[in-house]
């Protein structure tokens, strides 16, 4: 779904996070976080798994895409601040510069990975589910950009004073990119609603990517062969969580 940057919240102080939606079979943020659900993760994992036919091409393309596409930014910032000289310091400053650069890296690729989300959200939903979608938010560039910069200091934060902390924001913040972008909200609003509505069912959604990371684990074993059912498996099990919690606007037209 293209978002114009223009139609966000980010851009628009005071905006509602209840715009109600014509025949659109999608819950608006405030009524699903005034609700309940709930969900089997084996249930999930298994629709996943169904819907996983058709679309390994396409998700694993977007996969390498993410990828290559990370590794090179981290890179290209890596050799700026060599060249500059930073990284000859101690080693934890080394460490620390490090951190500084995969962060960095992440945030500017959010928009390909609200796209790789997406794809996975428009599958659980029997949405058209193309590789284009990867390219189709650079429009939100900045508030995905403090987005993800909001949630790694976040979680780096949780994760340098107890651990616990940091764990509980990683997955409480996990669907806030696609938030973003599929319900233009502000990166603020984003965070907020994915942290209410997981934290409703924490532990379940936890276990869940608890499940998914084992599977990913033993898939990899052999060679790694397995990852090409697996990787687009885990995208739409997450996209089938989406689905459960917010239900998914139609694609623009």
């Amino acid at each position: 779904m293209t978002t114009n940057s223009s139609d966000n919240p980010y851009a628009t102080p005071g905006s509602s996070l209840h715009e109600p939606r014509v025949n659109s079979g999608a819950l608006s943020v405030e009524e699903a976080l005034a609700r309940d659900y709930d969900f089997r993760i084996g249930e999930v994992l298994g629709e996943a798994w169904h819907k996983v036919k058709g679309m390994k091409g396409t998700l694993i393309g977007a996969v390498l895409i993410y990828g290559v596409a990370i590794n090179v930014i981290s890179f290209v910032i890596a050799l700026v601040l060599g060249l500059l000289g930073l990284f000859q310091v101690s080693h934890a400053g080394t460490q620390v510069l490090e951190i500084v650069v995969n962060v960095f890296a992440g945030a500017l690729c959010y928009p390909l990975l609200a796209g790789l989300n997406l794809i996975g959200i428009r599958r659980a939903a029997d949405q058209p589910a193309e590789i284009n979608e990867m390219f189709s938010h650079f429009g939100l560039f900045t508030p995905l950009f403090i987005t993800g910069l909001g949630i790694t200091a976040l979680i780096y934060l949780g994760m340098f004073l107890l651990l616990l902390p940091g764990i509980y924001l990683g997955v409480a913040y996990s669907l806030a990119v696609p938030l973003l972008v599929e319900r233009n909200l502000s990166p603020w609003q984003a965070m907020e609603a994915s942290r209410k509505a997981i934290s409703k069912h924490w532990f379940k959604v936890f276990g869940l990517f608890l499940a998914i990371g084992g599977i990913l684990l033993l898939s990899a074993i052999p060679l790694g062969i397995g990852l090409v059912w697996t990787l687009p498996m885990a995208i739409i099990a997450i996209g089938v969580l989406y689905r459960t919690i917010f239900g998914v606007l139609p694609p623009a037209n």
